[in-house]
């Protein structure tokens, strides 16, 4: 029964700040290579018209920009990351931040996944897995009790 509990007490420090750091990384290196995509485009079109953000073209690079802002102890997700519903990013994980951003002059929340997934080229042999950023939310940060640092 020990055992059991230590196993938990484990696994409720996930993610470790060498994973959240991964995960920054691999949602950079995803939008450097034009992997974005969306998790769920109905709910993001009201969040982008709020941004005023009219298309992807403009909405990739800013993330992009965005995540750059970020640092370790932004990370506002559970403990250990919650696992999505949506049906594209079913059961990955789900990374969290707010955190004052200078690029758009206000406090901040994003949330997104990222999945491994196959990208296939002409050549079967070049077929390769890949990390995709799925966005999830992109919005001005609302204040909670645990969310009031400036």
């Amino acid at each position: 029964m020990i055992k059991k509990r230590k196993d938990r007490m484990v696994q409720s420090k996930r993610p470790s700040a060498r994973e959240i750091d991964q995960k920054l990384r691999q949602a950079e290196e995803a939008l450097k290579e034009s992997r974005g995509l969306f998790a769920n485009p109905q709910k993001a079109v009201g969040e982008l018209i709020d941004l005023d953000i009219g298309n992807t073209e403009e909405l990739w690079p800013l993330v992009l920009k965005l995540l750059k802002e970020i640092k370790l102890i932004d990370y506002a997700g559970s403990h250990p990351p919650m696992k999505s519903y949506e049906p594209k990013i079913a059961n990955c994980e789900l990374y969290a931040f707010t955190w004052n951003s200078k690029a758009m002059d206000k406090r901040m929340y994003i949330k997104f996944a990222i999945k491994t997934e196959n990208v296939c080229s002409q050549r079967k042999s070049e077929n390769k897995k890949k990390f995709c950023f799925y966005y999830v939310s992109l919005h001005e940060s609302k204040p909670n009790k645990g969310n009031l640092k400036l």
